[in-house]
């Protein structure tokens, strides 16, 4: 082919107009790639950070709620086991003495106690009842009594089966005057519960804490300190079971850096392995990546913010957490822990994808794509913490509370007015079904109709973005009536008139409406502070309220009934289409009669046997059940209210709140009594409204096909 000298230049330059545009191409698609690849690593590092501080953030309000929780259920059960000890009517010498079928109950139902002490102050008297395996029911008693044995002789029992198998006596310095719990106690007020730091128990070699309280005996005067020992290893078992990711930790240690919670680990399921790593220092056990955590969190001078740091080769984020409230030797220290490989398996695959598209489409493409993959990876990941400092109105979850029927209950708080509040969010299982949100509206239409000052107050309603419903009400801080009764005993006439008149004034308005609450029980009861005010009644759960013609009954579903038996109206127990308000009125009287006696009207082994008790058998008298008389006006009328036939009841709410008014005993209890009964007891009370344990029967609902129990 001949090609003249004069085409050469065209030729050349077009080659060079190619080369420019390929080059001019690749540079493109390169910047494409770069600024697709900075975009994406710019999204993932905010998603991780975002994601990482919220998920420890939330991990710790519930490690913190639970250990509040723990602490709290230990008092309360140990001023139980007070008030029980309180109301025997043996002298004190007799008293030490029967002690095992007194105190040997609390340890076969309340697992987290190992041991249970009581020692008479100043005698060197002692009882000790140890139960060194929670799942048998063998019992260690170890005795001292040095005005019969002398001050270095200690009597031991071996309790099988509610009998004494074996005794011996050994001799020992062992004296419970030296004993922390003991001194703690003794420097403390009477009635304040004190614990100790961590140490080694004594008799069953494990790592534990021991809370005591000093209090005096009542009919004879004399003080007395009870104790509990609580494992560690209690401690470590929600720490174990919580993990905010699928291998992330949560441990808890001491404010020297000794364990008190381990972390999730296989080798802590040999329960010797885990008792010898607790109280040890975090540097001297085998747990390189808490020890790299601990260590880095020291060298930031023990910062309260999320940080990274690195160990077992890879990147982590972690947080420490602590409560301010406590003495700052005897705090406990919380620490989470969660590797960055929990999130980028994920991110890494959806990161390619999208770099990979990008490089075969135009810039615009990219950009749309990547916003899509970024948004898609923060709802894939972000579900798993979608409700960690969520707002919904003016409302900012806090932490999860529980579950609750059709909803999650959250401790919220108002955005501009810091007001503590609790918001009840409708699942989002129920949210796809119309029929459950037509329940949950009636719910808050029922509860937010009810303008009485003795009735809980919601504050507001709206729809999340994903169509779930959710509520706000009032927080409670006080105490419920049953709560009220366990720890401090049967109330005095007067109160107990004061409180049901409340009640009363509830009901009052609900029945005019032409609603029944069906669910009155001293559970259900709170009395708080309000505005200065003392002994204040708070009725809850009025989400169960129904008109006088059942849902139920209309839906064909009349032979179920649902509520709690020490509470039900016999008649609703033969037909549950027969609620009505003369049965709240019967469980008013159960509960003014609880509040009066300190025990249920009827008290049996099954639910069964209640419900046939409540429908058969005629109730004991308040004052009968008491051994000494009470006003003849107020049980005259608490047996009314229990009157088999609905008709022999007081004939309304109102009616039965004039009833009230009209007893000699009404008015006695005054404000500065009620105040100074708050002010005497307010640190001894339960303040949480939800995740407190309740009595096994008391608190119980049940749900019984009607029908086929009287076939």
């Amino acid at each position: 082919m001949k090609t003249s000298l004069g085409t050469l230049p065209f030729v050349t330059r077009l080659t060079g107009q190619y080369r420019r545009l390929l080059r001019n191409l690749g540079l493109i698609v390169l910047a494409m790639l770069v600024l697709a690849t900075s975009t994406v690593v710019y999204f993932d590092e905010r998603l991780m950070t975002d994601l990482s501080g919220k998920l420890i953030a939330s991990t710790a309000d519930t490690m913190k709620a639970e250990l509040v929780s723990f602490f709290r259920t230990v008092d309360r059960r140990l001023l139980t086991a007070i008030e029980q000890l309180q109301m025997t009517d043996e002298q004190d010498a007799e008293l030490m003495q029967k002690l095992f079928y007194r105190l040997s109950p609390f340890l076969s139902q309340y697992e987290h106690a190992s041991g249970i002490i009581v020692a008479e102050v100043g005698t060197g008297r002692e009882y000790l009842i140890l139960k060194p395996d929670p799942k048998e029911t063998k019992y260690l008693v170890r005795v001292r009594n040095p005005e019969a044995w002398g001050e270095q002789r200690l009597r031991f029992e071996r309790w099988e089966g509610g009998e004494a198998q074996e005794r011996w006596f050994e001799d020992t310095e062992y004296d419970p005057a030296t004993r922390p719990w003991y001194q703690n106690a003794l420097a403390a007020e009477e009635n304040a519960i004190i614990g100790t730091k961590p140490y080694t128990f004594v008799a069953l070699k494990k790592p534990g804490i021991t809370v005591s309280a000093r209090w005096r005996k009542r009919d004879s005067g004399k003080y007395f300190i009870t104790a509990f020992d609580i494992l560690l290893s209690n401690i470590s078992r929600f720490t174990q079971s919580m993990r905010p990711t699928e291998n992330g930790m949560v441990f808890i240690f001491t404010q020297d850096k000794r364990l008190v919670g381990l972390p999730a680990n296989e080798r802590f399921n040999d329960e010797q392995i885990a008792d010898s790593a607790l109280l040890e220092p975090v540097d001297k056990v085998d747990l390189p990546i808490v020890q790299a955590a601990v260590a880095a969190w020291e060298q930031k001078g023990r910062t309260r913010e999320a940080f990274t740091f690195r160990a077992a080769a890879q990147n982590w984020w972690a947080g420490f957490v602590v409560d301010e409230h406590i003495p700052e030797e005897e705090r406990f220290w919380g620490g989470i822990l969660i590797p960055e490989s929990d999130f980028l398996g994920i991110l890494l695959w959806q990161r390619n994808v999208a770099l990979a598209t990008i490089a075969g489409l135009g810039l615009l493409i990219a950009i749309v794509l990547i916003v899509n993959v970024v948004t898609r990876i923060r709802r894939d990941i972000g579900e798993t913490v979608s409700d960690i400092g969520q707002k919904l109105g003016p409302f900012e979850l806090v932490y999860k509370i529980g579950d609750v029927d059709n909803g999650t209950v959250y401790r919220a708080k108002h955005e501009l007015l810091s007001r503590p509040t609790v918001v009840k969010v409708m699942r989002p299982e129920f949210a796809r079904s119309e029929s459950a949100k037509e329940r949950f509206i009636h719910e808050v239409q029922i509860t937010s109709s009810l303008t009485h000052p003795n009735t809980l107050a919601v504050y507001d309603f709206g729809q999340t973005p994903d169509g779930s419903l959710y509520y706000a009400r009032e927080y409670l801080d006080g105490v419920s009536v049953e709560d009220l009764v366990r720890i401090t005993g049967h109330q005095p006439p007067s109160r107990v008139l004061h409180i049901l008149h409340q009640i009363c004034g509830s009901l009052a308005e609900a029945h005019a409406m032409g609603l029944i609450h069906r669910d009155i029980k001293p559970a259900n009861i709170m009395l708080c502070v309000r505005g200065g005010l003392y002994d204040v009644v708070k009725v809850l759960e009025y989400g169960l309220l129904e008109g006088t013609q059942s849902k139920a009954t209309q839906s064909g579903q009349a032979n179920f009934m649902a509520g709690t038996p020490l509470y039900m109206a016999p008649e609703v127990i033969t037909d549950a289409s027969h609620f009505s308000p003369a049965s709240d009125l019967y469980a008013l009287g159960c509960v003014g009669y609880f509040l009066l006696t300190g025990h249920n009207v009827f008290e049996a082994g099954s639910d069964g046997d209640v419900l046939a008790m409540q429908q058969h058998q005629d109730p004991v008298s308040p004052s009968e059940r008491l051994g000494h008389a009470i006003p003849d006006d107020l049980e005259a009328l608490l047996m009314s209210c229990l009157a088999k036939r609905p008709e022999q009841r007081p004939a309304s709410a109102l009616a039965m709140s004039a009833a009230l008014v009209q007893c000699d005993s009404y008015g006695a209890w005054t404000a500065p009594l009620a105040k100074r009964w708050w002010s005497e007891n307010r640190s001894t009370l339960p303040t949480e409204e939800l995740g407190e344990d309740r009595l096994p029967l008391q608190d119980r609902q049940l749900e019984v096909d009607v029908g086929a129990r009287n076939a």
